[in-house]
């Protein structure tokens, strides 16, 4: 009856006209007193045209994918954006920890990949276009190359190795994690793209059992790479005839991102033929399925790939839990390197606790190791060390390919099963779904798992395995926001009359405006103890950075001054902790929790005020 009664009535857009439906309506209903209709019209006009939308909605059209994705987009980034507010807050100050190691590897992951995806972009527009496979092949080397040299020079550079020596071993740790995170990164995907580029050839693509070959032949190149730069680094650092300590941290920085790139290269090419067997489908060198393909992946597709990401999580779990000392969970290097290096060699944890790497390699006499292996290299007696360097590169390599490879067979595994979804079959609303899902049930996971390392019962090896496990989940997260970032650029410069600049300018904008609030902001609350106590400690030497530490400390007395006031009255009133019940009993354990956070701030205040001279 309504919809007949509605019909007679001009729509636009699926609404009635709301002046029309209020003087039609008002005598039906009783109220044609001009008083009473007066006070009622506006109420009847938002009220006829909200039944009128109601009633025609079955009349109006379904979103396009574009609104879906910019509702997901908005939706999806404000929902991560609020979790990790709750999670950088969190009572518990490991998971203050892990969420700024995540949250510091995925912008870095997704700056270094869009860097890269730029250059790789114009050379293979401008270079590549029309020459054969063999050609192609040899530039993308070259181009890895590139970027492996540069990688090299950089790092010595900001170690004062050429040019001027930095004058704070501190602050030359900050800008060697900065330039060896981002160029590990690229270097990391420019190897991907050199070496999925040669397993893309007929040979190596004929068959699952020929993919697999590649693992040998870039394991060989890289390692053979990494033994001239170690040589390299020790002959140019023994030029004055002493290792200094910016000697040091550029060789150790060295070789952490050197591991990674090869760690990140093998597990890449290892899930390609993995997935190839798994389904007789060989993905493009970046690892991508036409949407066709993706979304027509059956059930016992999926599964396998779950199983294998589950293989290589025990893989990684056992090897952490059998390797070296229980004193040797993480670095030895004492700097806390790695944390975001080479998608995926993210946060690593030294013997304290608070190391940033996603493997916690044991290799704390790699400086030792380096140059025991340069000597013999310059000395001529070369098979003894050749066999010493390969066992441990191997063992560190390996380690790092299990955590990889758990995290790209999860992120594969999960994007195969969204796309079975026709709602989701776009790819900006397919990576934007993608990656939230994997956001949130990863720190779900890692949750747990820090709520299982907390336990009593469980030992420093249990614990220093459970910690691993829980990095390669920060990985899956990482990869899930790079795949989602770069699917935003190519959308918007598809969009363009000339995509190539487009990617440039979009690339070059955003670099602008992230790096620098990552350098800044991020990656010192990730390599430093800043997480804690939720500040960030920068030039005490300044004013106004002294100034800005005296407010928090004053800020920080005056809330342990009325915190005292109200454990006071708490003690006045005699309560028997035994008998609250559990609501108080918790109310007195937060209070406490707060009382040692402020506590712990004051010390920190105190002692870099101390330290200033203030």
């Amino acid at each position: 009856r309504a919809t007949a009664w509605l019909k007679p009535f001009p729509r636009r857009r699926g609404t009635v006209s709301a002046c029309a439906l209020t003087s039609r309506a008002m005598p039906w209903l009783g109220m044609s007193s001009p008083s009473f209709r007066g006070a009622s019209i506006g109420l009847m006009a938002v009220a006829s045209a909200g039944l009128a939308r109601v009633v025609h909605a079955e009349e109006e059209e379904p979103a396009s994918p574009k609104d879906i994705a910019i509702a997901a987009t908005l939706i999806g980034a404000v929902s991560f954006q609020m979790g990790m507010m709750y999670l950088t807050n969190h009572r518990d100050k490991d998971m203050r920890k892990y969420t700024y190691l995540v949250i510091n590897q995925t912008v870095s992951i997704f700056c270094a990949v869009l860097m890269f995806s730029t250059f790789n972009d114009i050379v293979q527009s401008k270079l590549l276009e029309g020459l054969a496979p063999a050609v192609k092949i040899a530039v993308n080397l070259g181009h890895m190359l590139v970027w492996y040299f540069t990688l090299q020079l950089s790092l010595a550079w900001v170690c004062g190795v050429f040019g001027k020596e930095p004058t704070s071993l501190d602050r030359a740790e900050s800008h060697v994690k900065c330039f060896g995170t981002l160029l590990a990164h690229i270097t990391g995907f420019a190897s991907i793209n050199a070496w999925g580029s040669l397993q893309q050839i007929d040979f190596f693509s004929s068959s699952p059992w020929h993919a697999f070959l590649i693992l040998p032949i870039s394991f060989t190149g890289q390692f053979m790479l990494q033994r001239a730069t170690d040589a390299l680094r020790y002959k140019i650092s023994m030029l004055d005839g002493k290792h200094s300590e910016f000697e040091e941290l550029w060789d150790e920085e060295t070789v952490e991102s050197e591991n990674d790139i090869m760690g990140l290269t093998l597990s890449f090419n290892l899930t390609q033929a993995i997935r190839y067997a798994n389904s007789n489908y060989l993905p493009n060198q970046e690892g991508i399925e036409p949407m066709e393909v993706l979304s027509t992946h059956t059930d016992a597709e999926i599964q396998r790939l779950w199983c294998v990401a589950l293989v290589f999580a025990i893989f990684l779990g056992g090897m952490n839990y059998f390797s070296g000392d229980e004193d040797d969970a993480g670095h030895g290097h004492g700097h806390g390197h790695g944390q975001a290096h080479g998608h995926g060699g993210a946060e690593g944890h030294s013997a304290d606790g608070h190391g940033n790497g996603v493997h916690g390699n044991n290799h704390g006499d790699s400086e030792a190791v380096v140059a025991t292996v340069a000597t013999a290299v310059v000395e001529g007696n070369v098979l003894p060390s050749f066999m010493v360097e390969l066992r441990r590169r191997s063992w560190e390599v390996a380690m790092l390919a299990w955590t990889m490879g758990f995290a790209w067979c999860c992120f594969y595994s999960a994007r195969m099963s969204l796309a079975r979804f026709e709602v989701l079959q776009d790819d900006m609303v397919l990576a934007m779904a993608l990656t939230l899902t994997i956001s949130f049930v990863s720190f779900g996971f890692i949750r747990v798992l820090d709520i299982i390392a907390d336990l009593d019962c469980t030992g420093p090896r249990v614990d220093k395995t459970i910690i691993e496990i829980i990095h390669a989940f920060g990985l899956i997260v990482g990869f899930g926001w790079e795949q989602t970032f770069d699917q935003a650029v190519e959308s918007l410069s598809s969009a363009s009359s000339s995509p190539h600049l487009a990617k440039f300018f979009l690339a070059v904008f955003c670099v602008l405006v992230i790096v620098p609030a990552w350098y800044k902001f991020i990656l010192p609350m990730a390599i430093t103890q800043c997480w804690e106590w939720g500040f960030i400690v920068h030039n005490l030497d300044d004013e106004h950075e002294q100034e800005r530490l005296k407010r928090a400390f004053d800020f920080v007395e005056e809330k342990r001054r009325i915190h005292s006031l109200k454990n006071g009255e708490h003690h006045r009133a005699e309560y028997d902790y035994n008998k609250l019940t559990g609501d108080e009993a918790g109310k007195i354990e937060e209070l406490r929790e707060k009382n040692r956070r402020l506590e712990l701030a004051l010390e920190t205040c105190r002692a870099l005020l101390k330290e200033s001279g203030r």
